[in-house]
């Protein structure tokens, strides 16, 4: 009878060092996810929007800086 791969795998011991691999990817790979979506949170968040000088007098903090005729 021929045995399977499944069949090897267990027979080896080596199901738990499988099982061990397999969840260190899918860690790692959530993991990356997060720190990308982490990213992209903190980028939206820290965004201002750009409020440009409609007049060369906008760009001055108060009238007292104005012209004063």
């Amino acid at each position: 009878m021929e045995r399977g791969w499944i069949e090897t795998v267990q027979m080896l011991g080596l199901d738990m060092m499988v099982a061990l691999v397999v969840l260190g990817f899918a860690t790692l790979a959530a993991v990356r996810l997060l720190a990308g979506l982490a990213g992209l949170l903190r980028r939206a968040l820290h965004r201002r929007p750009r409020v440009l000088a409609t007049s060369p007098r906008d760009a001055y903090a108060t009238e007292e800086w104005g012209p004063s005729h």
